[in-house]
């Protein structure tokens, strides 16, 4: 459908729309157009750099958080020894008694 100057649909003319096969043209005819406006290399490279950045960042993020549980547990573990170091003392006090 096309709309005429008077804001109406009309129906494309018959003599632009092919009838048979051999009617449409065989050959390539380039389109002409603006350009683009980024090339596809700059767009690929900006991609992977986007994802590295991206992967890098957790990595980073997991790695701070492991820090930090690794450090939560050092204070577990020395917790536990000197809680049985004064279980061991305590009931080695009452036993000798």
């Amino acid at each position: 459908m096309t709309v005429s100057s008077d804001g109406q649909d009309r129906a494309p003319d018959d003599k632009d729309t092919p009838k048979t096969p051999s009617d449409r043209a065989t050959t390539f005819q380039a389109v002409t157009g603006e350009p683009e406006h980024y090339s596809g290399e700059k767009l690929l490279v900006a991609a992977y750099a986007i994802v590295w950045v991206v992967v890098l960042a957790w990595v980073a993020f997991v790695w701070r958080k492991q820090r930090a549980m690794t450090g939560r547990l050092d204070a577990l573990e020395a917790e536990i020894a000197r809680a049985g170091a004064a279980r061991a003392k305590a009931d080695g006090t009452h036993g000798a008694s």
